[in-house]
């Protein structure tokens, strides 16, 4: 009986607009509250979730979580975030960017490790471009 990575599952959450445009390509829409991120139309919730438990880097805000605080992975370039809807449970994702006032940039050890699954994809100008575009300091 050997150890399973678990499984996480993808939803959007209850009452929640999910971010997904009619637009093939990950952007930012505005809104009263500032840019809302959008996910690509192909984006379908099975490859969210494939995304999430196969790619998707855990952070743990604090050393004893059971469960991770967000993940963060690269796809097509993009670098996108994926919060608790049911902590513990399952997890919402949509672009992320680092250059609104009062957000944190991705940590260093985030960051490289983007790099490199960027790498592994063949997407490392990509997610440069993005980075450039959105990005904000790392911490």
């Amino acid at each position: 009986m050997g150890s399973e990575q678990p499984r996480w599952r993808y939803e959007r959450g209850e009452g929640r607009k999910k971010h997904r445009w009619k637009y093939d390509q990950a952007g930012f829409e505005p809104s009263g509250r500032g840019p809302v991120g959008k996910c690509p139309r192909h984006i379908t919730e099975e490859l969210a979730e494939q995304l999430l438990n196969e790619e998707a880097i855990p952070v743990h805000e604090a050393e004893d979580s059971q469960a991770p605080d967000c993940f963060y992975a690269v796809y097509r370039g993009v670098v996108y975030e994926a919060v608790p809807t049911q902590p513990g449970v399952s997890y919402h994702a949509y672009p992320w960017r680092g250059d609104l006032q009062g957000r944190k940039g991705l940590r260093r050890w985030v960051l490289r490790k983007l790099r490199e699954q960027a790498d592994r994809r063949g997407e490392r100008q990509e997610l440069e471009q993005w980075l450039r575009k959105y990005g904000g300091p790392g911490d």
